[in-house]
């Protein structure tokens, strides 16, 4: 077979693509001793770049270096490990001469963060495993090659398929395109940000605000009588702020704080006018002229209306949306709830308040708007369990009930129910269907070691919405 070269093999399962560029004599010379000289020779030959319907890469060292070496890093005195292909989803394939007579090829998965040896035989590697269908098809899987052929194209030289891992967990899939290097890189940078410390608070609103801006918010201080001012909401690890100017101007600034970097993202900005509205009902309303963009989130619409409310001196708004969410809160546990439902005045050298996820205590009764007012149970609804559901998986930690209240008796979703303070049940649970007049709760239930119900719930058992 005079002419043919070692890798002869893989050349007739995966033909090179056009655009393969044969290796200077430069690099050729660099690598020689460090790599096989079968492979020396199908660069030379043939070249570096994409080969077969597969994709598989074949890549210039120099340019993945330095990133293998951010992913495994070793001592010195280590075996070198030399990155020779990629395969179409970023998989980076890298080889080691071990001694005089043994090597391997190994493969590092950024996406699982996995390494696993692929052949102690280079030849071996290129002629069977990635040339031969039964063995190829199983580590570049086809179906999966194929839709990321339809949804993203074919390859360019340097680039890797990504699959969206975000979506891909809500079990939709979404391919792209991408830079391999950069998303090497990119997965590489997480890992480093997992293993970073935490990084301190900021010491004040204006340090946790993004750099561009803060100059913007500066001057908006509150004036005594005014709604004007700056209002602060925090919400795990999201901060909105609200400026409002005596003018009419207001500004809206969504954003969040790295917890290891403390960097700022995921920014949104909103700005224009806001008006003052008398309700019949004797509130104070605030309507802000929000243009929504590409980036925004439909939540953002949340803060369209902002009720203004006054207790103990200090001003708060509440989001008009989310008036029966902060109504449950109070009338169940008397708190405001959700502290992303409602802005804390501010001004840009206050201190960070400390995060209160959980909300707030409720401020007194009459100093809540009257339409906030008027959806508060001061006193605990108390409904009757008129159906258990069947019980049919021993794992679930829940099981459905039914009780002779609903929508129409006040029943909210997502509101808690529970046993009374004074019975010896200890029933707990949420509305989680709703309906005019008998709304299903989902009750927490414990299991013994043969999946039965302990002290479930029962017809006849009562629930209240708060347990005084």
């Amino acid at each position: 077979m005079f002419g043919r070269t070692k890798l002869h093999p893989f050349i007739r399962a995966n033909p090179p693509h056009a655009d393969c560029a044969p290796a200077t004599k430069d690099l050729l010379g660099r690598y020689e001793g460090q790599l096989p000289a079968a492979l020396l020779e199908l660069w030379r030959k043939h070249g570096l770049g994409l080969y077969g319907r597969r994709q598989i890469c074949l890549i210039d060292p120099q340019a993945w270096q330095s990133t293998l070496d951010r992913w495994i890093v070793s001592p010195p005195s280590a075996t070198v490990r030399v990155p020779i292909a990629l395969t179409p989803f970023g998989t980076l394939l890298f080889y080691r001469k071990l001694t005089a007579s043994d090597e391997d090829v190994a493969a590092l998965n950024p996406v699982t963060r996995s390494i696993s040896i692929l052949s102690w035989d280079l030849a071996d590697l290129f002629n069977k495993i990635l040339s031969d269908p039964s063995q190829a098809d199983e580590f570049i899987q086809p179906a999966m090659l194929e839709t990321a052929q339809q949804q993203a194209g074919t390859l360019a030289l340097g680039e890797a398929y990504h699959v969206d891992p975000m979506l891909l967990s809500m079990q939709m899939l979404k391919i792209t395109r991408t830079n391999a290097l950069a998303l090497h890189q990119k997965l590489r940078a997480q890992v480093d940000h997992e293993q970073a410390p935490p990084a301190p608070p900021p010491d004040s609103i204006r340090a946790a605000l993004p750099t561009n801006y803060r100059e913007s918010f500066k001057d908006m201080e509150r004036k005594d009588g005014q709604p004007s001012g700056l209002y602060l909401s925090t919400y795990i690890d999201w901060r909105r702020l609200v400026g409002l100017d005596a003018d009419g101007n207001y500004r809206l600034l969504f954003w969040k704080n790295d917890h290891k970097t403390g960097e700022a993202s995921g920014i949104r900005h909103y700005s224009g006018r806001y008006r003052v509205l008398d309700t019949e009902e004797g509130d104070c309303l605030l309507r802000l002229d929000l243009v929504f963009t590409g980036k925004s989130l439909g939540s953002d619409a949340d803060d369209d209306g902002l009720y203004l409310m006054r207790s103990g001196g200090q001003p708060l708004l509440l989001q008009a949306a989310r008036l029966e969410d902060m109504a449950t809160a109070i009338g169940g546990r008397a708190t405001m709830g959700s502290s992303e439902h409602y802005f804390q005045p501010v001004r840009l050298d206050d201190p960070f308040p400390v995060e209160n996820s959980d909300g707030m205590d409720a401020p007194p009764f009459e100093d809540l708007p009257a339409a906030l007012q008027a959806l508060v149970h001061r006193e605990p609804l108390r409904a009757t369990i008129i159906e258990v559901g069947a019980d049919n998986d021993p794992e679930d930690s829940t099981v459905m009930v039914w009780v002779d209240l609903g929508k129409n008796d006040g029943l909210r979703m997502n509101m808690p129910l529970m046993s009374p303070k004074d019975s010896p049940r200890a029933l707990y649970g949420w509305v989680w269907q709703m309906d005019p007049e008998r709304c299903g709760v989902g009750i927490k239930v414990r299991r013994d070691a043969a999946g039965a119900i302990v002290n479930g719930p029962e017809p006849g058992d009562v629930l209240v919405s708060r347990a005084d």
